[in-house]
């Protein structure tokens, strides 16, 4: 199954990642150009996984598999400060303050710090086949605090934009994405979490087009 969806996933995340260049030459919004960043690197996860069984185990399937998670703690960060813009687009009040604004930012620099210091920098990567797909993943088998921190503050900023606009997508994205990847890898592996990740970044596009 894996041999079909990754693929699959890699596809449907190259064409949100064509429409979000498309969205970004007709309105140059950051915020665009922020999420296209973080569908690149979602594509990449995709295509890597997608090609494991190809590659094969070894060096350079885990140097290509460590440089997701390198794309991931660089990347993911990058949600707080689109959060913060949607949310201040909305008209939420506490995110309209501009020391929020431009603190979102260092925010934002301070949490891809701390995950390439606590998550990158000591990664020992393991191989791991499933579903027909071969990839590598963390020995430590860690639950992604970090993760899940940024998704919890996408889901609050949601949560008030719900609330200011009647628009729930967001809120509703974010907890399909958080629901999806707490479901136990040793079962769905990360077939789920690959869907409602497209899913999540899919309504967080669709609520910008909404602001813009």
């Amino acid at each position: 199954m894996g041999a079909i969806l990754y693929p699959l996933y890699t596809v449907a995340n190259l064409v949100l990642a064509i429409w979000s260049i498309s969205l970004w030459q007709h309105s140059h919004n950051a915020n665009i150009l922020l999420l296209l960043l973080v569908v690149a690197g979602m594509t990449y996860d995709n295509l890597i996984i997608s090609l494991g069984r190809l590659i094969n185990e070894g060096s350079f399937l885990k140097l290509l598999n460590r440089l997701r998670f390198l794309l991931h703690d660089l990347l993911i960060p990058l949600l707080v400060v689109v959060a913060v813009q949607l949310a201040s687009a909305a008209g939420v009040f506490w995110a309209s303050k501009p020391i929020l604004l431009s603190g979102c930012w260092t925010i934002t620099f301070g949490l891809i710090g701390l995950a390439l210091l606590t998550n990158f920098k000591h990664l020992e990567l393991a191989p791991i086949t499933f579903a027909g797909s071969l990839r590598y993943k963390p020995k430590n088998g860690q639950a992604p605090i970090l993760t899940i921190l940024i998704a919890l503050l996408v889901g609050v900023a949601g949560f008030y934009i719900w609330r200011e606009i009647q628009w729930p997508w967001m809120f509703v994205g974010t907890v399909v994405m958080l629901f999806g990847n707490a479901l136990p890898t040793k079962i769905f592996g990360s077939l789920v979490g690959s869907a409602v990740d497209f899913a999540f970044i899919l309504a967080l596009l669709a609520t910008q087009i909404v602001l813009s």
